[in-house]
């Protein structure tokens, strides 16, 4: 449910409720250093699903979870993740987890269901088709299955490359296509155009973003980068820099929500569109809260996990529960550390501790205000690195305090933007300009 602080002229007040690890005392409170806490999540959640591959196989999903409308998914996430693991030196191809997870996709994908849904050629079949390319690229080849994707992919079976289908669904099956060696329809634009047509290159608005918007965002630059293989080319340096400067902000938003999943997602990206800028005090931060919020057998808790219904079950049910409600989140923090290690920034030697830099607060109006109100009584007479810190921290907030539609503390922090010299920067006028919208 949502907390309600009161009604202005643009709607009830609304702030959502905030799971335990992202309480400030939880998120500021960093004792590693982000390359010990990076590690840290990568191990523990890699030891994790090693521990779990019996429920990647549909079928065992299927004796107590819902059925998926692609039942592989889950097994083609880890696919994504093991080429991504070889390919930092994490995990080798040869390794057990590899090899039993290749040998179960081999059997799902021999199964005669997944060539009907092959076959099919409907809003699944970039997932037949990247489980496919998967499995060649990670040596195990499917030459009969190859072929049909090929005539589906020529036929434009589905529609997928029409202009009109949205353009994630269009950058992922280039992707897909091209990652895997399919030719791809002729109607499908090359991966500059599609990425010039994304909201990656649109100037998202981080003020209004809404989550699904945010995950579409993070896979634009998963697909664009090939999950930090290569750097994002986007038409021109400020266009780069911008997108750069919203993951930036995003990743503030949902570290101050205690959103893991977008957590994972947004320190994957950070690491991805990196230009040897170092540690950040948001990164720094948020990895320590992934690191903090893990279970005791390294498992990240998704947003839909709830410790109380965990409690009430037992034996394969509890098992069943806790995968399902885990794997996606310890699967994208596991991806990130490896993206974040193969771009050179894991195992450099211990990063350096950020301190003397106060926490973001979480995203609750009680601890906004105290910020709102030290800010503004000490602003002009901290030293640079806190100023410098409060600036990176104010567009999360005004984020939060625009999508929470808390007109009072949003004028609060755009009186924080005069305190800091950062009123004419655009984040603080476009908030601005919708405070003055709200109020009129």
């Amino acid at each position: 449910m949502s907390r309600s602080t009161g009604a202005g002229s643009q709607g009830a007040v609304s702030w959502a409720p905030l799971p335990p690890h992202a309480r400030t005392d939880a998120a500021g409170h960093v004792g590693l250093g982000e390359d010990e806490a990076a590690e840290r999540v990568l191990a523990g959640g890699l030891h994790w699903i090693e521990a779990q591959l019996e429920w990647f196989e549909p079928g065992r999903w299927e004796q107590f979870l819902p059925r998926r409308p692609f039942r592989p998914g889950p097994l083609l996430e880890l696919l994504g993740l093991i080429r991504v693991l070889d390919r930092a030196g994490v995990l080798s191809k040869a390794a057990p987890l590899a090899t039993d997870a290749l040998d179960l996709a081999e059997r799902v994908a021999a199964d005669p269901s997944f060539d009907d849904g092959l076959r099919r050629a409907d809003a699944y079949f970039p997932y037949h088709l990247n489980l496919i390319g998967l499995l060649e690229l990670l040596g195990r080849p499917q030459p009969a299955r190859r072929t049909v994707c090929e005539a589906l992919l020529a036929a434009d079976a589905g529609g997928h490359a029409l202009p009109y289908k949205p353009a994630l669904n269009r950058i992922e099956l280039r992707y897909f296509a091209d990652r895997g060696g399919f030719g791809a329809p002729p109607s499908l634009p090359r991966p500059g155009a599609l990425l010039g047509e994304s909201i990656a290159a649109l100037g998202p608005d981080v003020l209004q973003l809404s989550e699904s918007e945010t995950y579409a965002l993070t896979h634009v630059v998963f697909y664009a980068t090939d999950f930090g293989h290569h750097s994002l080319t986007l038409g021109g340096h400020g266009t780069a820099a911008r997108l750069r400067e919203a993951v930036r902000v995003l990743l503030g938003v949902h570290l101050a929500r205690g959103s893991l999943d977008l957590l994972a997602e947004l320190l994957l990206c950070t690491a991805a569109l990196d230009e040897g800028h170092g540690t950040t005090p948001l990164t720094h931060a948020g990895w320590n809260v992934l690191a903090g919020a893990a279970r005791p057998d390294g498992a990240l808790p998704s947003p839909v996990h709830r410790p109380e219904a965990l409690a009430g079950l037992s034996g394969d049910k509890a098992a069943a529960y806790l995968f399902g409600t885990c794997y996606h989140t310890t699967t994208a923090a596991v991806l990130a550390a490896a993206v974040r290690r193969h771009r050179g920034q894991g195992r450099t030697g211990q990063s350096p501790v950020v301190g003397g830099v106060p926490p973001l607060p979480c995203a609750d109006p009680v601890e906004i205000r105290a910020w709102a109100r030290e800010v503004s009584a000490s602003a002009r007479t901290a030293p640079a690195s806190v100023r410098a810190a409060w600036s990176d921290q104010l567009d999360p907030l005004l984020a939060l305090c625009v999508q929470a539609r808390d007109p009072s503390l949003l004028g609060a922090l755009l009186r924080v933007a005069d305190h800091l010299d950062r009123s004419d920067r655009p984040t603080p006028r476009r908030a601005a300009a919708l405070l003055t919208a709200w109020t009129t």
